[in-house]
């Protein structure tokens, strides 16, 4: 007889036992401040990158409790159908709704306005997994968006500040988002698993404002989400003063900005060449002084550069400043979340200066980019409020150069090379 194994399962039997009965809780709490002010969350998205499920609160819940799975624990059954809160809420001109549905069948989404009466509608096949929908209000009002499968429907409510222009709604599939269509079997409600050393992240959303935190919480833990527009300024230089105007800083991952763009020299007119004599030039947009002092100046590269070539150049940049080259501009962005939702995080929110839609600026970086348009080589203006276009300091071939650009209509930021006769916004970078 060998009693050793048998002991020995007994012993981890109790162990797992024992584990599974002392797991102890963990509570997560989660506040917002803006510009030094608290604000009160619309909804928190928290998302376990481990084991590929998430969970919604709603305000004015801000906490939840996590109980870590004990040896042996299986995950539970997925939840159901789920509706989240429209992003942003009010709706500005669209606004997207994501829904969970838990296996691949027959569903039907109806919005109606308040008295009732249905204004669109969707009915047809989804993949288990999440989808999104787009709505587009006809009117300021407030509507009902339900959607469902045959067990059961689930409904929110979508405020409207902003009508459409022939004052229709209209409601549009927008697909499954890119990387959730392989999320494993688990619901944002109900079926979220967590383990001590999990990895979480949260999303915290705020009118059309968001933030995120990462985290591997081990005990009881508490968190702001910060959704100030003007950014955390560079320690010890809030500002530079240069070429009599000030400019203020940002942090932004390990890097120090400037938070304006580049505005320094004497203004010549569109139809002139920026050259080599000495004195720094710049373009006004329409050659209005006035459009330098909000949206900066407009730079050919060789003046921006001060005519050398070397990646990294001081060039119109303060001392101890530089032209951000290439690889600098990638850090950024990949800071950011990478460059297909890195252009949200650094344009300026709203329509003060960016005409509408500005789809997905939220300006969480505080890198504030205002859309000072171009100046063509071939002496035109374009694209005042609608695109930021912004020099490297790094050349493609001889009569190339990199450069970024941000853009009204979409999130993302794009690299393309340029002729360096182009007219470009600057921005500088510390050394």
């Amino acid at each position: 007889m060998k009693p050793r194994p048998i002991i020995s399962g007994i012993i981890i039997l109790c162990l797992s036992l024992f584990l599974k009965g002392h797991a102890q809780s963990i509570t997560l709490t989660f506040s917002g401040g803006k510009d030094g002010q608290p604000v009160a969350l619309d909804h928190i998205l928290i998302e376990n990158c481990d084991k590929g499920c998430d969970t919604t609160l709603y305000y004015p819940n801000a906490s939840l409790t996590l109980q870590p799975l004990g040896i042996g624990d299986q995950p539970s059954d997925p939840a159901g159908f789920t509706v989240f809160q429209n992003i942003p809420n009010p709706a500005t001109g669209h606004t997207a709704i994501k829904v969970y549905q838990p296996v691949t069948g027959q569903a039907s989404v109806m919005v109606t306005d308040l008295t009732g009466r249905q204004v669109a509608s969707f009915s047809g096949e989804l993949k288990r997994g999440y989808h999104v929908f787009s709505f587009a209000p006809g009117r300021a009002d407030a509507y009902v968006f339900s959607a469902g499968n045959s067990e059961v429907t689930r409904s929110i409510v979508i405020v409207s500040g902003t009508p459409s222009r022939d004052g229709s709604c209209t409601l549009n599939y927008a697909g499954m988002p890119p990387g959730e269509e392989a999320l494993k079997s688990t619901t944002p409600a109900g079926g979220f698993r967590f383990s001590l050393g999990d990895h979480l992240r949260y999303t915290g959303y705020y009118t059309t404002f968001t933030s995120v935190i990462e985290d591997t919480p081990h005990t009881n833990m508490s968190y702001t989400f910060d959704f100030s527009t003007t950014g955390n300024p560079c320690p010890g230089i809030p500002t530079v003063t240069y070429g009599g105007q000030v400019y203020h800083t940002v942090k932004i991952g390990n890097q120090c900005w400037f938070r304006e763009n580049l505005n320094i020299g004497t203004r010549i007119n569109g139809i002139a060449e920026q050259t080599d004599n000495g004195i720094m030039e710049k373009y006004c947009y329409d050659d209005l002084e006035s459009n330098c002092e909000t949206y900066g100046g407009l730079y050919q590269w060789n003046e921006l550069m001060q005519y050398v070539t070397t990646e990294g150049a001081k060039g119109l940049c303060p001392d101890g400043w530089h032209i951000p080259t290439e690889t600098e501009w990638a850090i950024l962005t990949d800071y950011l979340g990478g460059s297909s939702i890195a252009g949200g995080k650094m344009k300026e929110a709203g329509i003060s200066h960016w005409v509408s839609p500005n789809t997905g600026a939220t300006n969480s970086s505080g890198f504030t980019a205002l859309p000072g348009g171009f100046w063509g080589y071939n002496g035109e203006f374009n694209d005042l409020t609608g695109n930021a276009t912004f020099w490297s300091s790094s050349q493609h071939d001889a009569p190339l150069a990199w450069y970024r650009r941000l853009s009204v209509s979409y999130e993302s930021v794009s690299r393309d090379d340029y002729v360096k006769a182009g007219g470009f916004s600057g921005r500088c970078l510390q050394d």
